[in-house]
């Protein structure tokens, strides 16, 4: 019975040996590189956010040193660590309710869409090595081995902690009837005990890292919608907008559901009774495993905002003995019927063309699914190999640029740590382009790539291009990226004007006003704060049709009042539809929002040209102060209604942005 659901299981997950190193496995690689175990364990985390040393340092650095960093080797090991959580899950679910429970319950688990991710990315060892240890500690306790149980128990939830609650499942689970509850505490004690060796060593790191505590959000509505999702993952609900009867259209996997079928069949025909427990269970399977479920997913409210259903593995464990020990005294019939449409419903999870995007505790779907890394590993994969052919090696201390990254492509991590993967050189860095910094440009010989038409090809970073990120950060309100592009001494001529102009009003943005005011004496321009005459000539220009001349006039009164945010907004609006003139536009539409952000027009005016510098995200946030300061003008305020809506649709979690994720071939894409 337990071989045909591991070959099952094989048959079902084979592709994942095939899957390359995708988003944090190359951090964790890149950390256990070049170091010592014992220098790897106390190095800092990569992430910084969660205590894991077991399922991220030393996991990684064991296989990475017998493997040469082997993706094979590392996908490998994660289906020999899911074979065990199912040969585990069998094990226990027999001792506590019989042989055709535990076949239901490994079946249930092995075929479920929730160990996809887990599978195809290498860094899903926490999860596995987290439920081995769970489930190892849960047949060791019920054995009767107390103190081995808590020695492994410890190593899963330095994995991950959403095995957290397992001391609790292990009391019920030993609990006997008419047994003093005194007596079931004392037995389990020693789990308990482990969890309090954990809880001192996450709340130390809790005390002394952000990323740890920016990385759990409590909230009531994020609990509920937890035990929501418990329902909603196990069987296989999720969906996406005008796909929510997709799943008819998908046939479960036949070969692993035909083998699953047949040994749950066959678990049906065995009469011995296996339970071996002298005295009857304190609580009846069914309900130890509905309230395994529930403690299961207790972990989880702490990252609602994130779920996914690859996050349910262990109270998936409790619902597959529930459901098993719930169906045992049934037909054979009702059995496989049961479990057959469960694993049709997991197929529907597992084929999702989307996930989502944008946080969120109430959403249809995970936001981290087979899709999800699919997708990403397609972009790495071929991403890397265009990067390859343009530079098949590169100088030692490089730092190389990327930009134009589709989201959620996982290419760019951290500061190049798939670079030097991928070069095994430990001197390389990589950024966005948005991350350029003087110093960082400056550390060695500079590259830039950037995607276009989804191929990843060599740019220039010469003065054109440094200029032209200069526009890219104003508009995305980063004074300090583009103070740093300034500054460089390539960047400006003897005999540039615009550069201490638009110094001053990032030197503005900063808080250094006293800076400002020098750099705008030095361009020539009187610190005037208006009002400015020439508005009131320029609108008769402007209605004349001479936008050339208005622009003209402006641009010479804005020497004279410099220091009027009216005067910025209004030559901002008559540059912003200008060839040839966006970064000026983009400068003084920010400039008016800073010396005037309570006038709302001036958030508008940025807003629209974020927009056509294609800052999404930063317009969208520019509308929506216009919207709350309350626009003066209604045809204003019903465009930038309209271009919000357009906005939001476009961005994480809209509709345009979601239907992008579908595959090119979906019919209902």
């Amino acid at each position: 019975m337990l071989a045909l659901i591991l070959l099952a299981t094989v048959w079902l997950q084979r592709a994942a040996l095939r899957a390359p190193f995708f988003a944090d496995d190359f951090l964790f690689l890149d950390q256990a590189r070049n170091r010592s175990l014992w220098a790897a364990l106390t190095t800092p985390d990569p992430i910084g956010n969660f205590v894991r040393p077991v399922g991220r340092q030393l996991h990684f650095w064991l296989l990475a040193r017998a493997s040469g960093e082997s993706a094979v080797v590392f996908h490998a090991a994660n289906l020999v660590l899911f074979l065990g959580v199912v040969t585990l899950l069998f094990l226990v679910t027999r001792r506590l309710a019989g042989t055709v429970a535990a076949a239901f319950a490994a079946a249930f688990v092995a075929l479920h869409y929730a160990a996809d991710v887990p599978l195809l990315w290498a860094s899903g060892s926490q999860d596995l090595l987290a439920l081995t240890g769970a489930l190892g500690a849960l047949a060791l306790f019920l054995a009767g081995r107390r103190w081995l149980a808590a020695v492994v128990l410890l190593l899963g939830l330095l994995s991950k902690e959403t095995v957290l609650l397992t001391p609790l499942v292990a009391l019920l689970a030993a609990r006997r009837a008419g047994e003093p509850w005194r007596r079931s505490l004392v037995r389990a004690w020693p789990l308990g005990l482990a969890v309090m060796a954990w809880a001192a060593l996450w709340g130390t790191t809790m005390l002394h890292s952000a990323g740890a505590r920016r990385a759990v959000a409590w909230s009531a509505e994020g609990a509920a919608a937890v035990f929501a999702h418990l329902l909603q993952v196990a069987l296989g609900l999720e969906w996406r907008a005008g796909g929510a009867l997709r799943f008819l259209t998908l046939l479960p996997p036949l070969v692993p559901l035909a083998l699953a079928l047949a040994a749950v069949a066959f678990a049906a025909k065995e009469r011995r009774d296996v339970a071996g427990a002298a005295a009857a269970p304190g609580f009846p399977p069914v309900v130890l495993g509905l309230v395994w479920a529930l403690l299961g997913a207790v972990p989880v409210t702490a990252v609602a905002p994130a779920w996914s259903a690859y996050y349910y593995l262990f109270a998936l464990c409790g619902a597959g003995l529930a459901l098993g020990a719930g169906l045992a005294a049934r037909s054979r019939v009702t059995v496989l019927v049961v479990l057959a449409l469960l694993v049709w419903g997991s197929e529907n999870g597992r084929r999702l063309d989307e996930f989502i995007t944008a946080p969120g505790a109430w959403t249809s779907q995970s936001h981290v699914n087979r899709r999800y890394v699919e997708r990403s590993n397609s972009f790495v994969e071929r991403y890397l190999a265009e990067l390859r052919a343009a530079r098949p090696t590169l100088p030692p201390k490089s730092t190389v640029f990327f930009g134009g990254l589709p989201a959620f492509s996982g290419f760019q991590a951290g500061d190049g740590a798939l670079l030097r993967w991928a070069y095994r050189d430990s001197s390389l860095r990589s950024y966005y382009l948005m991350e350029l910094t003087a110093e960082r440009y400056r550390r060695g010989p500079a590259f830039g790539f950037i995607v276009r038409n989804d191929t990843l090809g060599e740019i220039r970073l010469d003065r054109d291009r440094l200029l032209s990120l200069v526009l890219t950060a104003v508009a995305s309100e980063r004074p300090r990226l583009a103070l740093d592009l300034l500054e460089l001494p390539e960047m400006v001529g003897p005999n540039d004007r615009f550069a201490p102009y638009w110094r001053a009003w990032m030197r503005w943005a900063l808080g250094d006003t006293t800076g400002a005011r020098a750099e705008l004496r030095q361009a020539g321009m009187t610190l005037d704060a208006g009002p400015t005459p020439e508005i009131a000539r320029m609108a008769g220009l402007v209605a004349a049709g001479d936008t050339l001349g208005a622009v003209d006039l402006m641009s010479r009164a804005m020497t004279q009042h410099v220091l009027d945010p009216a005067a910025h907004a209004m030559l901002g609006g008559l540059l912003v539809n200008l060839d040839g003139y966006e970064a000026d536009a983009a400068v003084e539409a920010y400039a008016a929002t800073l010396l005037a952000p309570g006038v709302g027009r001036h958030w508008w005016l940025l807003g629209y040209v974020q927009t056509k510098a294609k800052r999404y995200d930063e317009s969208r946030r520019s509308i929506e102060r216009f919207l709350a300061l309350g626009g003066e003008f209604p045809e204003e305020t019903a465009q930038a209604r309209k271009l919000l809506e357009w906005l939001r649709a476009s961005g994480p979690g809209g509709e345009k942005f979601q239907r992008s994720l579908r595959k090119p071939d979906d019919p209902l894409r």
